[in-house]
């Protein structure tokens, strides 16, 4: 309930904040509009806003504030770091983009181009700029004020660091984008200096201004962000963030998907300049500019993350971790390699049935298909043979390494979506294959059914292929993993101390021989020297009144020993201090003590938000490849 309150107090107190802020922002501008009109509108607004907005900001800024200072758990709350934070957030970037919006009209009018031109604040001026700015610095270093406070006071800053590391990335992610596009833009107005492209309304000077503006701006905060970032690694729990890996992860894999898409892009132009005799070399140039100037900022961000990656991968000391997470790298480019070769090797394959037995002339359409077709096997196939047959190799290894990859969720997933595809794709293929052969063996021929038979043939072989050869590289893994588990559990001892318990040691061989066949496993009698063994299993009840002789044996055991707790009323295993105030809190309350663990609120909160973000992110880069093609 506590939670829910919290949410509710901060949530309110950011909405009326901004109502606030842009209701004094408004009344700032209307004293300085020369429209009466607009300014009558404005100022009725803008009172409106503080009007109802300070009352309301007010009671709950107040009341999370006199919580904190009363509740050290309302003080530490992860709730109250993302509201400051977010508080911040919403305020430094209308900061920046206001600055921003001054300096693109600046250089917009440097180049005699029309304010309206302009990306930021076209029809603002240097007043609106100004009064936006100051209001929202004055409310930031209130803010920074505040969280100053709070670090100097809170003894446990868990919630307020993770909160401040993604605080950070925020500002690397934001001032990055803005720099690539800056970038982008420039090197349009460059490329159209090479190809002499004239353009109405002096499109590419626009280009050039508003992309100076947007580096002008986006470089320098986004050295300042990342030195940021960089300098608080000092910290280990920074060096050991999975925030920063993940993020390391998302740029680099974001560069070397455009990457790879933009380079896809620039062949088929060129195997389409080869074909056709019409097309000249600067329209093939101009064709590959947009492209060429996507590839070259984000060329740059996968090289340069990407080397960090590999840096914070290598310096990782633990090997199986270090492993797991460079395979997740080269899965994932495996997987969209793997795709998009697939779906080269059916466009080559339709592109040669309709040429060789269809009734197609050879045309602009079939010149394009065969140009799609290998531009995008160009790309995607050394992209999936360079990232699979190494995972390949690992997998196949007979050591403990390839053991750890043959065991990997990630490569589970990947042989299983690709087993989901080959038989779900083959399906669809055998479906249309033999309903096509039932239409002639009813008497009824349908047009085009030579070209239509051997698409869908082709699609099933093909699907075939995919789950064949997939289902062989798992069933691979899984007799390799029984071999080399055989060979371990042949070796290994547990030992279970007998307490008299009938039903324990029944219950413990059935699940064992299910899950850990092999392992040998044996009664053992407290009282007598227990031989050596890897593993000891002790009964909680034991544990808790051992014997003399007990006591001397557990002190020198030197393999794992585990504790069997049984179904009791009065003992509960404490995990931590939290878990301990939790728990008998619960107590006072008349309720059942639970220790399940579960997530705060807050984190389903962001867990959600990311999957939203990835998701969209997926299906724009599959709208952009699709329809690059």
């Amino acid at each position: 309930m506590k939670t829910i309150r919290r949410i509710y107090f901060y949530a309110v107190a950011l909405i009326s904040l901004e109502v606030v802020l842009w209701g004094m922002i408004g009344l700032a501008r209307s004293i300085f509009s020369n429209s009466v009109g607009s300014g009558v509108a404005q100022l009725a607004q803008a009172l409106a806003l503080i009007l109802v907005g300070v009352p309301v900001f007010g009671i709950h800024w107040w009341a999370a504030q006199r919580s904190a200072s009363k509740d050290e758990e309302e003080h530490t709350s992860a709730v109250r770091a993302l509201f400051l934070y977010s508080a911040l957030l919403g305020l430094l970037i209308p900061l920046t983009q206001n600055g921003l919006a001054f300096i693109n009209r600046l250089i917009i009018d440097f180049f005699n181009i029309p304010s309206s031109r302009a990306m930021l604040g076209g029809y603002q001026s240097l007043s609106d700029n100004f009064i936006a700015a100051l209001m929202n610095g004055l409310v930031a270093a209130y803010f920074v004020y505040i969280l100053r406070g709070d670090w100097r006071e809170i003894v446990n800053k868990t919630a307020l660091t993770l909160i401040r590391r993604i605080y950070r990335y925020i500002w690397v992610i934001y001032s990055l984008v803005m720099s690539i596009i800056g970038v982008n833009q420039i090197l349009l107005y460059l490329f159209s200096l090479v190809t002499e492209y004239a353009h109405a309304d002096n499109y590419y000077e626009t280009l050039l201004a508003n992309g100076l503006a947007l580096a002008l701006v986006g470089i320098p905060l986004w050295v300042w962000a990342w030195k940021v970032a960089q300098d608080a690694l000092k910290d280990p729990a920074e060096r050991a963030s999975l925030l920063r890996l993940g993020m390391l992860y998302i740029l680099s894999l974001s560069g070397v998907i455009f990457v790879l898409t933009t380079t896809g892009i620039i062949i088929n132009e060129f195997i389409q300049l080869l074909l056709k005799e019409t097309n000249s070399f600067r329209d093939f140039l101009q064709a590959i500019e947009e492209p060429l100037a996507v590839a070259i900022p984000l060329g740059a961000v996968w090289a340069y993350y990407g080397n960090w990656l590999k840096r914070d991968l290598t310096a990782l000391p633990n090997a199986p971790r270090r492993d797991s997470l460079n395979r997740l790298y080269y899965y994932i480019l495996s997987f969209i390699g793997l795709f998009a070769s697939f779906v080269g090797v059916a466009m080559l394959l339709s592109f040669l049935i309709d040429t060789i037995f269809g009734t197609s002339i050879w045309n602009g359409s079939l010149e394009t298909r065969l140009a799609d077709s290998l531009a995008t096997l160009f790309v995607s196939l050394p992209l999936w043979l360079k990232t699979w047959f190494p995972m390949q190799a690992q997998a196949l290894a007979l050591d403990e390494r390839g053991d750890h990859a043959r065991r990997s969720s990630i490569r589970k997933i990947y042989l299983y979506l690709a087993l989901f595809a080959g038989v779900v794709g083959g399906m669809a293929a055998a479906v249309l294959l033999i309903s096509l052969l039932l239409q002639i063996l009813l008497g009824t021929k349908p047009v085009g059914f030579t070209d239509d038979f051997l698409n869908a043939l082709q699609m099933l072989i093909l699907f075939g292929g995919l789950l064949a050869y997939h289902w062989q590289s798992l069933r691979r893994d899984g007799i390799l993993r029984g071999e080399l588990l055989q060979e371990k559990a042949d070796t290994f001892t547990a030992l279970l101390l007998d307490n008299g318990d009938e039903t324990l040691l029944p219950q413990l061989t059935s699940v064992m021989e299910a899950e850990s066949a092999g392992i040998n496993l044996i009664l053992q009698n407290p009282k007598e020297e227990l031989p050596a063994a890897d593993a000891l299993l002790l009964p909680l009840d034991l544990a808790l009144n051992p014997s003399e002789l007990l006591t001397i044996t557990l002190r020198e055991f030197n393999g794992s020993k585990f504790l069997l707790p049984r179904e009791s009323d009065d003992w509960f295993w404490m995990k931590n201090p939290k878990l301990i105030a939790k728990s008998l809190r619960q107590l006072a309350e008349g309720e059942d003590i639970q220790q399940s663990h579960k997530s705060p609120g807050w984190m389903i909160l962001v867990y959600i938000l990311a999957g939203i973000t990835v998701v969209e992110m997926i299906f724009f880069l599959l709208v952009m490849t699709f329809n690059s093609f």
